[in-house]
């Protein structure tokens, strides 16, 4: 599977309630265990909320499969990027 970022534009994002915010990520997820039991293979590692947008990080073996997941949960999903690598920074050495 390939790692890709994902951008979903939401106005006040990071206004959101966290009880919203828990509501939507297991509506997302209910959507990606259905995906999965269809024999797609998708997963979600973790996402940000920063301003006026969540981005999310997912792996999954194409595009397609993240815009399905983004219109069958009702989210946007404005820009879809291929991770290429991965720094990981340690600054208490």
């Amino acid at each position: 599977m390939n790692k890709y970022l994902i951008k979903r534009e939401i106005p006040n994002a990071s206004s959101i309630p966290s009880d919203k915010l828990d509501s939507t990520g297991k509506h997302s997820e209910g959507i990606l265990i259905d995906m999965r039991n269809e024999g797609k293979n998708i997963e979600q590692e973790h996402s940000y909320i920063a301003g006026d947008c969540v981005y999310c990080v997912y792996n999954a073996e194409s595009v397609d499969l993240l815009k399905e997941h983004a219109q069958r949960a009702g989210m946007p999903a404005n820009e879809i990027t291929l991770i290429s690598n991965e720094l990981e920074h340690n600054t208490n050495n």
